[in-house]
């Protein structure tokens, strides 16, 4: 079973340890210390997913094919929901990261990379 898709496409080479995810997190909207030194929150209505995928070395081929798919802004992803052990789908803002290249040869080598999914929707 894959740990994510977008659309019918399944991500690999997410290294091992590389999977982490928050789930069902309260979205907390004001947070006001009173003056007898307790916290009151506001809560937003929708709980929030946050999830973090670190994937391995990638040849040039693989690693454009792999941006591809976290070219917009913000986008539908399905996950793997390990309370549940079903997959998932919903809407993320989407940060991408920094590459290092590690080599320009004829075989063109991405570094490893981590990619941050931040629920911004449910579908």
């Amino acid at each position: 079973m894959a740990l994510l898709k977008h659309g019918d496409f399944e991500f690999k080479n997410i290294l091992k340890g590389g999977y982490k995810i928050k789930e069902d997190e309260p979205e907390i909207l004001s947070e006001v210390k009173m003056s007898d030194r307790s916290i009151k929150r506001n809560y937003g209505d929708m709980p929030k997913t946050s999830i973090k995928i670190k994937f391995g070395r990638l040849d040039a081929d693989t690693y454009k094919e792999y941006m591809s798919h976290f070219a917009k802004d913000e986008d539908i992803y399905s996950y793997f929901c390990p309370n549940t052990k079903t997959m998932k789908t919903k809407k993320f803002f989407v940060k991408r990261p920094e590459v290092s290249v590690l080599s320009t040869a004829v075989n063109e080598k991405y570094d490893e990379f981590e990619i941050e999914l931040n629920q911004c929707g449910v579908i």
